[in-house]
């Protein structure tokens, strides 16, 4: 009895031993293989980055990126040595990724001499390039899947040789719960590296945000997750749940009363769970009352918390389903932050930090697309350029600082009069620039004055009174494109200021302006 006993032991430790050294070398394999795209992937939001904001901390991915991918090709060398076929893919593999990595260098350094950014038809081409790596890294994966597969069935056959009887039921036994194990952890690693991929090519914090809590609620089933955004220029937590589900357990998060303090995982910066019927010594303002199991984890990015994740289910949650919600929840948080600082940047580059208003790069960037969508749908387009009237003499008067506060103050005017679907931007200096779609000459006009108004009514203290020129053209009564319309405007502008200024002007058909309906017809004619 102890020699079949004994056999029988060594047959499944030697069985549950090659599967084992199989599994490990293709999961090392895969892992090489996995992080070859990550280095890629690292690279390309590096540079994406950096041609968006021209800020060389987004170049720091780009590097780090590059040194995974030498390291990864490295392992993936050793790892698959004496296998032609793979060997052959890694190559190819590897030069794509330089001769990728050389273009995307040159127009680095091009946007750091010369400040020229890469034109629509090259990101085109790297994208192309982008997508041909991850048909051959994809190719290259599935040969290791094959390879792991067919290494694991030749453990099985040797292990069913060995046995006879018993021996064949706990082989059966041991093959069965190996393959499951595999395939919990393949669509574990799967799951995890869609969240990533899909993470990267998001276009907005608010995408990510979604995505991540539908990758939770999928993992962790049978639950409800939300994401808590930490504002701390506002001081609250701004929720993100998913529209397609009814969190009604967890509603009450989107509520403006939230404050960072309020969740326990952001006030301590490390992982929170409440168990039902549990009575802590401080409870939770956030998910407290949750008749739930609740585990919450901060979104931690370089030691600083912004923001959390809070997942709830009436079943008790697993240790292996808390450690997919760490998991992703590390995954997550580094590119949540990328996608926030790219989103401040964007903002900050097309804003007027004086007046809040947009700046000129902005203003030059809708009047085309203004233009364009007036083309389309056959209306007018209206452009009113206002100039603030002897604005020097109250720099002169009363300083840069108090001339600051008028310019303030009036791109508060022109927000507070406008209609939503207007736009108003700090054109320059004193100058400002109104457009308004679906909207003809006449209409123009009757803005301009309630501006003149509004302005005119505005008071300051130590300034007596305030008041401001403004011109006006159409598309396409008077100009055929954005830039002859701005033109049009200023000469309207000029005859308003010649004219005496606190007045509105409308170009004539001539180029030149004319009288607007609201004025005095007994006023002295043009430049006067």
């Amino acid at each position: 009895m102890a020699i079949p006993v004994i056999l029988i032991a060594c047959a499944v430790f030697a069985t549950a031993s090659i599967e084992r050294q199989s599994a490990l070398h293709a999961g090392s394999q895969q892992e090489a293989a996995q992080d070859l795209l990550t280095g890629m992937l690292d690279q390309e939001t590096g540079a994406r980055g950096f041609f968006q904001t021209a800020d060389r901390t987004f170049l720091t991915p780009w590097y780090q990126g590059s040194d995974e991918f030498v390291d990864a090709l490295a392992r993936a060398r050793r790892l698959t040595s004496g296998d032609a076929p793979l060997q052959q893919s890694l190559t190819e593999q590897d030069q794509l990724f330089t001769q990728w990595r050389r273009v995307l260098s040159a127009e680095i350094t091009q946007l750091e001499r010369t400040g020229r950014r890469p034109t629509l038809t090259e990101d085109v081409l790297h994208k192309s390039s982008m997508d041909e790596f991850r048909q051959v890294n994809t190719l290259f994966d599935s040969q290791l899947a094959n390879r792991r597969d067919a290494a694991l069935s030749l453990a099985t056959w040797r292990a069913v040789g060995l046995a006879a009887g018993l021996s064949l039921l706990l082989v059966a036994a041991g093959i069965v719960l190996i393959r499951r194990s595999g395939r919990r952890q393949s669509a574990y690693l799967a799951r995890q590296q869609e969240l990533r991929e899909l993470l990267q090519v998001a276009e907005t914090e608010q995408e990510s945000q979604l995505l991540l809590v539908h990758h939770i609620q999928r993992s962790v089933p049978g639950s409800q997750a939300a994401v808590l955004n930490r504002n701390s220029s506002d001081d609250r937590l701004e929720c993100r749940l998913d529209p397609e589900t009814e969190s009604r357990s967890l509603a009450h998060l989107d509520a403006d009363h939230l404050k960072p303090r309020s969740c326990l995982a952001v006030r301590l910066s490390r992982p929170y769970r409440q168990t039902p019927g549990a009575e802590p010594l401080l409870r939770c303002e956030a998910c407290g009352k949750l008749a739930a199991d609740v585990v919450c984890e901060p979104l931690l990015v370089g030691g600083q918390v912004i923001g959390s994740v809070i997942v709830a289910r009436e079943r008790v949650i697993t240790d292996a389903e808390r450690d997919t919600l760490a998991n992703s929840v590390l995954l997550a948080g580094p590119i949540l932050a990328n996608q926030r600082n790219l989103a401040v940047a964007e903002r900050r580059a097309a804003s007027d930090v004086l007046t809040g208003l947009p700046n000129r790069r902005a203003a030059d960037e809708t009047i085309k697309r203004m233009a364009a969508h007036a083309g389309r749908t056959i209306t007018p387009l209206s452009a009113i350029l206002l100039d603030l009237d002897h604005f020097k003499q109250v720099n002169d008067l009363h300083g840069h600082e108090r001339g600051d506060q008028v310019l303030a103050v009036i791109g508060q005017v022109l927000a507070s009069e406008l209609r939503a679907s207007d736009f108003a931007a700090r054109y320059g200096g004193e100058e400002f620039l109104v457009l308004l779609p679906d909207t003809d000459r006449a209409g123009a006009v009757e803005v301009a004055e309630k501006l003149r108004r509004a302005v005119e009514r505005t008071e300051l203290d130590k300034i007596s009174t305030l008041t401001a020129s403004f011109g006006i053209a159409s598309l396409p009564a008077d100009a055929a494109d954005p830039e002859q319309l701005l033109r049009k405007a200023d000469r309207a502008l000029y005859s308003a200021k010649a004219r005496g200024r606190n007045r509105v002007e409308v170009v004539a058909p001539t180029g030149g302006a004319r009288r607007s309906e609201s004025e005095d017809p007994g006023a002295p004619p043009p430049f006067a």
